[in-house]
Formats: structure tokens, C-alpha cells, sequence
């Protein structure tokens, strides 16, 4: 009786799963076959305007949003950020393009971007004029990053309907301003344990502080005005306007709207940093009689689906060519395998490695784009650079929007540093900072006692006494670090250590001031560092390879199918509000998860937490 009837059991589960399978194979047959006619049925109109619309923030490494997740968010998520290479690569593709007429800035969605983003972004829109196709913007209103892209166009347009608050060009300066959480931890009773090296090392500061200190207020201001005179310099340039034109519009803003009646939309017209209103229609036929129409608006393709039509779905490798690999580090640098948008050093050394060991790549550029993090995780990466540069290719850096703490960590000992125009970088300092809740609980009934064989059995007891002996082996262990620090810089940048010392401090450097203190070696893109290290490297001709942490060619081709297919029933269906909630509850704990790592981490951190800021 029993035995039969769990025969009869495992009938019905073997049964009910060979019918889940099949369904679940007729659903993706069904969705593949949506996905190819789609893509079937896309096309790059000719003569068309090539439209540069990201969303977002952009950034130089994007997060991978798996298709399911983001079939369920309504792919909210996977256009929370832009790839810088997708916005660049785009633009020059068409410059050359015969298909492609003019390029028109839609700039609304984008959120923010790094000074030196957009400066790279920035130049390949002017190599784009340089083609003698006309480049054409058009907003409802232009926030300071948005505005540095669209001076560069020929014609910068505001919608003449638009009435947000901060209508026009919106121009406000650029700060940093941590949150503090002194007082919030002393009404919670808890005491952070903070130990530093570098007199302007602030990144302890909010656990110690409710403001930011002088020493941190005068190395900010530095580099802070460094960033603005870039930015005024190069609106004044593009629009031919006068410094003190814009020193007016920029701290006088409300005297000058005032005179407009609150218009900031006449106010940008009026001070020349556009060429005029247009309304919805009005624009679409202004970019009518250059591209021509379709019949309901102008003749256009999105940059993302452009790049979807003109580049191959799998990256195309021909292995006879000499390479210059190139390696992007992005984000928080952290211990261990870590997914694209930060840096884990077990991923970021597979990927070092892989250009080491193919024969075709003889030199490596790796571009930094990081605050820092853990010091462990920054040498490893940093070994796998000498390891590299031991087998006799060149190590070139290309420093993003900046390379602080960790991020200059990974970078000293390479044979070239490069950094852009807006770059920021040193903040050469350590710390280590933990909680103590002994106060905390106590407050709540709880405590802790006991005894231990040694002075430190006791020193790892959050709710305990720090003893005095681990109090000193930790300024030992920080100092350690830091003096290691300094000394693989002074031997990076042939400098005494004395020098080292003194350019470190945890002071945080704008491009020009690094250049001048030797910090790095010149001024320049990418593109630049590619050139340097093809010159390194003794190679005439060559093309570059972007080592990634990359899908199987399979996975790749399976994630393009998912979510073209999914897009499309997405499209038709639209999302279900309880699986919307669920991928709210998903993003919130891996933000938990990400706070939880950081937390656990027993590594000395070289991080610089006011360096990330976004125009």
C-alpha cells in the first residue's frame, strides 16, 4: 500500500514536471521568435539624426540587470545608468556614418555624470562637428551637467512651454557635503572606535563630527575650484561668452530672474546661453529641414538602438593583430569576486591575468575609476599590475572621474599615469573605524562579561572595553599601512619618501595640481593612454581589446534573447504591481547586503568618501 502509493507520488511529480518543462520550452520558442522579428524589423533610417538620449547617471562601468529582474521592475533599473563607451562609441560611429545627418542632444533623462565624463563625451561630440554634420539640443530645461553637453551643440534650444521651478540653465556651483552622525550616535548611545593617518583624511569624519572640519574645508575648496574654473572655462568657450558674464549669471541669479519676471527660460536667451524658444512642434520641424521627416516627427534613430544595429552581437576578436587590452575598474574597491560597478579583486585580477597571458596584448591600460576601499584588495590588484609589468608589458593608467585612496593605490607603480582635465585623485591615507555598543545595550538591559586567557581575549567583544593592547595594535597595523602606502608611491613616482609623505596626508588633488607634484604624468583621455601604451610597447599597428568580466559567448547570446523577448511581452502585458514590490524589496537588500560587506570587512580602508561628484 505504501510502496504503491508513493510510486503513484513520483508518477504525478515526474509527470507534472515533464509538463512544466515543456510549457516553459513552448514560452521561450515563442518569445525567441518575437525577439527576431523585432530586431528583424529595425532599421537606421538614411540620412536620419542620430539621437543621443541617456538616462540616468553615467557611468563608466554599468551594473548587470539580469533579464528577469528587470522584466519585473519594468526595466526601470537597467536605464538607471549609461555606459560612457555606449554614448562615445555612438557619436563616433556616426561622424562617419553616411546614414547619420546631424546629432541631436536629448538630454532630460540624464541624471548626473562626473566632470571628466563629460568632458570625454564632450570631445567626441566636437570630433562629431568636425564631420560638418550640424549637432542640435532641446530641453525642457538644463541642469549644470546637461548644459556643459549641450554648449557644445550649434543650436541650444529650451522648450518655450516648459515651467519647472528651476527653469532655463540652472548653473548653481559644485560641493561636497557628506551627512554627519555625531549627535545621532550619541543619542543612540554608540561609540564608533576611529583610528587615521592623514591630517586631511576625512573619510572618518561623519562618525566623529556634525560638520566638516577646517583641514577638510580648505583640501575640498582646492580641488572643488579647480573643477568650476574647468566647467566656466568651458561654457564661456563654447557660448563666447565673458568669465564675468557667467560669474554674474551664476551668483547673481536671482537678481538677473528678477528682471525676467521668474522666466529663466528668457533669462538663458537673454544672457546668450541659448539661441532661442522653440515649442514641441516648432523643434520637430527645425530638425525636419535637416534630416527630414517620417511623417509624425523628424527622421531619427536612438543611440541605443543604433549601437544594437551596428554592433556585433558578440565582440569580434581577430587574433593575428597585436592588442592593447584594457581593463575598466569601477567603484568601491572590495575583496573577492564582485559584480561589474565595483571592484573585486579576485574579478579585477582574472581580468589582469587573462591580458597577461594572451600573447596578442603587449601592453595593459586600466581605467581607474574608484574612491578606494580595502587596502588588501588594492595591493592584490596592484600585484597582479607588477606581474604584468614583469613580463615586459607596459602598465598605462587612465584615470576617470577620479582615483582616490585605493583607486591611486592600484595606480602608483604603473609606467604611465594619465588623468583628464577634471580628474581628482590622491587622498593617500588609511583608516579603520568599528563599532562599540556597550553604552547602546547597556541602555536596553544587556550586557556582556566574562574572562579570558589573554589581555585580548576580550578585544574583539563589541559590547566590551577596547583594551589598551589592542588599541595600540591597531595604531600599529594603521600606521604600517600607511607607511607601505607612501613607500609604493614614492617607488611608483620616483619620489623620496619625505615627498611622498608630504603630497599624501589624505589630501584629495585636482589633475593640473597632481601634474604639478608628479603625482601623475600627463593630461589626457583614453584614447591618450592607449596611444602611450602602444608607444611603450614598441607597436605600430593594433587594435584594442576590452577585457571584461564577461559572459560565455552562449550567455551572451541567451541574455540578448531574454530580453528582447521579455521587452516584448513586457510591452504587451506590462507589469504586474506585486512583482514590482518584490524588486523593490530585492534592490533594498542588496543595498542591506552591500552595508553588511563593508561593516564585516576587517581590512585597513583607503577611501576617500567626498571625492564622488556628479554635475
Amino acid at each position: 500500500m505504501i510502496r504503491s502509493f508513493f510510486s503513484g507520488l513520483w508518477q504525478g511529480i515526474t509527470a507534472t514536471k515533464n509538463a512544466v518543462g515543456n510549457l516553459l520550452f513552448i514560452l521561450v520558442a515563442v518569445l525567441i521568435i518575437v525577439a527576431i522579428f523585432s530586431e528583424d524589423s529595425a532599421s537606421i533610417p538614411t540620412g536620419s539624426a542620430l539621437v543621443i538620449n541617456p538616462t540616468g547617471t553615467v557611468v563608466e562601468q554599468k551594473q548587470i540587470i539580469d533579464p528577469i529582474a528587470g522584466f519585473l521592475s519594468g526595466y526601470e533599473t537597467e536605464e538607471s545608468e549609461t555606459a560612457l563607451r555606449d554614448i562615445t562609441e555612438a557619436i563616433d560611429s556616426g561622424a562617419v556614418d553616411e546614414r547619420i545627418s546631424a546629432l541631436v542632444l536629448d538630454l532630460d533623462g540624464m541624471q548626473g555624470a562626473g566632470l571628466s565624463k563629460l568632458e570625454d563625451i564632450a570631445a567626441s561630440i566636437e570630433n562629431f562637428k568636425y564631420s560638418g554634420k550640424p549637432v542640435l539640443a532641446y530641453s525642457s530645461g538644463y541642469s549644470q551637467g546637461q548644459y556643459y553637453l549641450a554648449s557644445m551643440a550649434d543650436e541650444v534650444y529650451l522648450k518655450r512651454s516648459s515651467f519647472p521651478v528651476l527653469s532655463g540653465v540652472f548653473l548653481p556651483g559644485i560641493g561636497t557635503y557628506p551627512l554627519y552622525f555625531k549627535s545621532a550616535l550619541d543619542k543612540l548611545n554608540i561609540q564608533f572606535e576611529v583610528y587615521k593617518v592623514g591630517t586631511y583624511k576625512s573619510a572618518i569624519e561623519p562618525y566623529t563630527r556634525d560638520n566638516m572640519s577646517d583641514e577638510a574645508k580648505l583640501a575640498n575648496r582646492d580641488w572643488l575650484d579647480a573643477l568650476w574654473t574647468n566647467y566656466r572655462a568651458h561654457i564661456t568657450e563654447q557660448r563666447g561668452i565673458s568669465d564675468n558674464s557667467f560669474d554674474v549669471y551664476t551668483n547673481q541669479y536671482d537678481q538677473l530672474l528678477a528682471g525676467t519676471a521668474g522666466d529663466g527660460n528668457q533669462l538663458a536667451f537673454e544672457q546668450d546661453l541659448i539661441d532661442g524658444l522653440l515649442s514641441e512642434s516648432e523643434w520637430r520641424v527645425r530638425v525636419s529641414e535637416i534630416v527630414g521627416s517620417d511623417g509624425d516627427t523628424y527622421k531619427r534613430t536612438g543611440f541605443r538602438s543604433y549601437l544594437s544595429l551596428t554592433r556585433p552581437p558578440i565582440p569580434v576578436v581577430n587574433p593575428t593583430t597585436n592588442k592593447i587590452a584594457v581593463v575598466t575598474a569601477s567603484g568601491t574597491i572590495l575583496d573577492g569576486q564582485q559584480p561589474p560597478g565595483d571592484i573585486g579583486s579576485a574579478t579585477a585580477v582574472k581580468m589582469i591575468e587573462q591580458a597577461r597571458l594572451d600573447s596578442s596584448v603587449k601592453a595593459l591600460v586600466v581605467r581607474v575609476d574608484s574612491p578606494g576601499g580595502s587596502a588588501t584588495a588594492a595591493e592584490e590588484i596592484r600585484q597582479a599590475l607588477l606581474q604584468v609589468q614583469a613580463d615586459g608589458k607596459p602598465v598605462v593608467i587612465s584615470m576617470g572621474s577620479y582615483a582616490a585612496s585605493g583607486g591611486y593605490w592600484i595606480s602608483a607603480s604603473a609606467n604611465k599615469i594619465f588623468a583628464n582635465t577634471n580628474t581628482i585623485t590622491g587622498s593617500i591615507g588609511t583608516f579603520i573605524t568599528f563599532p562599540n555598543l556597550k553604552n547602546a545595550a547597556g541602555d536596553l538591559g544587556i550586557f556582556s562579561d566574562g574572562v579570558g586567557t589573554t589581555k585580548l581575549s576580550g578585544a574583539l567583544n563589541p559590547l566590551g572595553e577596547v583594551p589598551e593592547v589592542f588599541d595600540n595594535i591597531i595604531k600599529h597595523s594603521i600606521n604600517h599601512t600607511y607607511d607601505r602606502f607612501i613607500s609604493l608611491v614614492a617607488d611608483g613616482r620616483d619620489l623620496s619618501k619625505e615627498q611622498a609623505d608630504t603630497l599624501a596626508q589624505g589630501r584629495v588633488w585636482s589633475a593640473n595640481r597632481a601634474l604639478e607634484h608628479g603625482l601623475i604624468d600627463a593630461i589626457g583621455s583614453l584614447e591618450d593612454a592607449i596611444d602611450s601604451a602602444a608607444l611603450l610597447a614598441d607597436v605600430g599597428q593594433y587594435d584594442v581589446l576590452y577585457v571584461e568580466q564577461a559572459l560565455s559567448p552562449r550567455e551572451r547570446i541567451l541574455q540578448q534573447i531574454m530580453n528582447s523577448s521579455l521587452r516584448s511581452l513586457h510591452a504587451a502585458m506590462g507589469t504586474p504591481t506585486w512583482l514590482s514590490s518584490m524588486t523593490n524589496l530585492q534592490r533594498i537588500g542588496n543595498q542591506l547586503e552591500s552595508l553588511l560587506n563593508m561593516a564585516q570587512s576587517k581590512d585597513v580602508y583607503v577611501q576617500c568618501v567626498e571625492c564622488e561628484v556628479r554635475f
